[in-house]
């Protein structure tokens, strides 16, 4: 029998029941979490840059030559997930950024159960790792970016892998309120269709007040639809005063005819090439809270 201590199968029974029993590759439903994101719209999330969510994120501004970005994902005893990403990313002379990105998923105190909550042998894994090659660079007024990722999961004794090929594009600068406009895939699996369940990610944000990138407060809002996974919508305001970045919103996720509404908070602090980050988002059932932090830093 399965029986966590401290219950991600309560946030699936929440959120998205039956999940475990539908997905072929195990461990998808662990990257339903908002990983690496700093209260951003998945298909805006710039700020750390790491490409997981659209490939064109990954681009590195002229004038720079490489990034490191790693983050982490925390959530207290009762949800019992944690999450870890990294991504290395290299700017070439044509304007062309390519990286090696990292993800990786898992939950602690699954224990192993017979008829009682008393647990017998070791604890059952429950992990997921997604490992992706990324290549973007800006054409005119958009940046295009694609990315070829292996995901491997395990749930106990089944271990399985799938690839996928994602494809992503934001653009910039458009209008008087520099409306960005983006949209991407996760886990669109064109060679093995049967083991993964693509996501498609749509985002916009527009600038309400302000005249630069450094002093402006902008409002957004993002959608993200799979096949029999979680539907979110997101709707979000955010500002920037020099170094100070902040970011309030509120997600609705739509699965299985339940609705829940969570918040979300970010704040990133900009110094000298590096940015760090760190986002609350409310869990649904009354959970615990969990957390996110994030560290970037470019090198000219």
């Amino acid at each position: 029998a399965l029986m966590p201590r401290r219950a991600v199968l309560m946030i699936a029974a929440v959120l998205f029941p039956g999940a475990l029993e539908a997905q072929l590759v195990p461990g998808r439903d662990l990257l339903s979490f908002p990983i690496g994101l700093t209260a951003e719209a998945p298909a805006l999330g710039t700020t750390a840059g790491f490409g997981l969510w659209n490939p064109a994120s990954v681009v590195i501004a002229p004038g720079n030559r490489a990034r490191l970005a790693v983050g982490t994902m925390s959530a207290p005893v009762d949800v019992a997930v944690t999450a870890q990403v990294a991504a290395v990313g290299v700017r070439f002379r044509d304007g062309t950024t390519y990286a090696i990105g990292m993800a990786h998923a898992s939950v602690g105190d699954l224990l192993r159960t017979d008829s009682d909550p008393q647990s017998i042998g070791d604890e059952i894994t429950y992990t997921t790792t997604l490992m992706s090659l990324i290549a973007a660079r800006p054409v005119g007024p958009v940046t295009l970016g694609t990315a070829l990722r292996v995901r491997s999961g395990t749930l106990d004794n089944i271990a399985r892998r799938a690839v996928s090929l994602d494809v992503g594009a934001i653009s910039r600068g458009l209008g008087a309120h520099d409306v960005r406009l983006a949209a991407s895939t996760f886990l669109a699996s064109p060679f093995s269709r049967e083991h993964e369940k693509a996501e498609l990610l749509l985002a916009a944000d527009a600038r309400l007040v302000g005249a630069d990138t450094l002093r402006t407060g902008r409002a957004g809002l993002s959608y993200t639809a799979a096949d029999g996974m979680p539907r979110e919508a997101f709707g979000y305001l955010s500002g920037r005063w020099q170094r100070l970045e902040g970011r309030l919103g509120a997600a609705r996720t739509e699965a299985y005819g339940r609705t829940n509404w969570r918040g979300r908070l970010g704040i990133a602090f900009h110094h000298r090439g590096y940015v760090i980050g760190v986002a609350r988002e409310e869990s649904a059932g009354n959970l615990s809270a969990t957390y996110q932090f994030t560290l970037s830093s470019v090198l000219k």
